[in-house]
């Protein structure tokens, strides 16, 4: 009798946590299977990287340049309710953080990477710490009056704002509790502490509980500004008749491939296709026939492709590929063994006209004019008969 028991209980906690996840996705307003994505960027192209990369860089440093004016702003609050050894610490604190803020402002000037994003939000929330920290420390030992302690616990505040902060940054699950947790442990230091000017013992549980509730309402708002950047990079980036990156997206992929391509002295070769006579197949047979062999052309490709490889489509019936740490010979080499073989609505097979550049050998180093070269070595293959390859050296090879 107890099989039965333990399958219904089992089969009741499956229901319950498949309903739970449901729930949850429906919250962020996404699909129940990408809601495992909000807890890493690791399946996230190079392009909404760099787009987040930007974005992240961009608030850090409004936001640095805000705390800068506004951290000094309230010396004269401190010195109208403080003893003048207390507001000129007090001062001094503030002037160092404002300087930092600065700083950390001038910072974000630099080129958007994962890397300096990371380090500039770390700053972000690392100063207001370290003042928080310092003012705590100023104003445990100071004998103050009534006015005054009313100003001091204003200070206790700081935390609140500290993990408030964390929402206006499109984050992943993961990262939110990487700067959540330090900034939580910070803040409850000095509460289970006796100190003059914040509230203390039973109190003190209510104030952290508060804290905790803000930081998770800023998680929840960090993950779901990620969510819709990812929403409408999607929708900006893919063709909506593909799925493949679309002409835009793919300038901005080959322009930071180009660069660590550039960088690392690695080869980065474009190919350049276009459809033979695609457009007697819209004449003939209608749009309709014309968009359905598109789709098959791009998920053919895509299955023949590296995974470090994409596929754009360029417009109309013009493809092209990206081939990372591939050379031209090598690119060449893998067209003719691996070129799918797409079969047109009349059954024939369907030819490509194939334009090959690479950087290295073309010693081109600039996005845009590798790939007017490649698509000018496309052109030639078109006046030489079509169905047919011109590569870096310019030689003509069949499909």
């Amino acid at each position: 009798m107890l099989e039965p028991n333990l399958s219904h209980n089992n089969k009741n906690m499956r229901n319950w946590i498949t309903r739970l996840t449901q729930v949850t996705s429906l919250f962020f307003s996404g699909e129940t299977e990408n809601f495992t994505r909000l807890v890493s960027d690791e399946e996230d192209s190079p392009v909404f990287k760099q787009h987040r990369d930007v974005l992240i860089l961009s608030r850090t440093r409004f936001m640095a340049f805000l705390f800068a004016v506004l951290t000094l702003f309230w010396i004269p609050v401190d010195m109208l309710v403080f003893p003048r050894t207390v507001w000129f610490e007090l001062a001094l604190g503030r002037m160092i953080s404002s300087m930092a803020f600065i700083g950390l402002a001038k910072y974000c000037h630099r080129n958007a990477t994962l890397k300096k994003s990371y380090l500039a939000l770390a700053g972000l929330f690392f100063i207001p710490s370290m003042f928080f920290l310092f003012s705590h420390n100023v104003l445990l030992t100071t004998t103050i009056s009534n006015t005054g302690m009313i100003v001091a616990s204003s200070y206790a505040f700081l935390p609140f704002v500290m993990v408030a902060g964390i929402s206006i940054f499109p984050l992943t699950i993961r990262e939110c509790l990487a700067y959540v947790i330090p900034l939580l442990l910070i803040s409850l230091f000095p509460m289970i502490m006796p100190h003059a000017y914040m509230i203390s013992n039973f109190k003190a549980v209510a104030v952290i509980w508060l804290l905790i509730l803000v930081a998770g309402v800023g998680i929840i708002s960090s993950i779901s500004q990620l969510q819709l950047m990812r929403n409408l990079f999607i929708r900006s980036t893919l063709d909506p008749l593909t799925g493949i990156y679309n002409r835009r997206s793919g300038i901005e992929l080959i322009t930071l491939q180009l660069s660590l391509a550039l960088r690392h002295h690695h080869p980065l070769t474009l190919v350049f296709i276009d459809l033979d006579n695609f457009k007697q197949i819209n004449d003939t047979l209608g749009h309709n026939a014309g968009d359905q062999l598109l789709k098959q052309v791009a998920e053919a490709w895509q299955d023949v492709l590296r995974e470090s490889d994409t596929i754009i489509r360029w417009g109309g019936e013009e493809f092209l590929l990206l081939l990372p740490h591939t050379d031209g010979e090598q690119a060449e080499t893998f067209i003719r063994n691996r070129c799918p073989a797409v079969k047109k609505p009349d059954d024939t097979i369907l030819t490509y006209s194939i334009g090959v550049a690479e950087w290295l050998v073309d010693k081109v180093a600039q996005s845009t004019a590798l790939v007017n070269l490649a698509d000018q070595r496309m052109y030639q293959a078109k006046t030489q008969g079509k169905n047919c390859i011109v590569g870096c050296g310019l030689g003509t090879q069949s499909n």
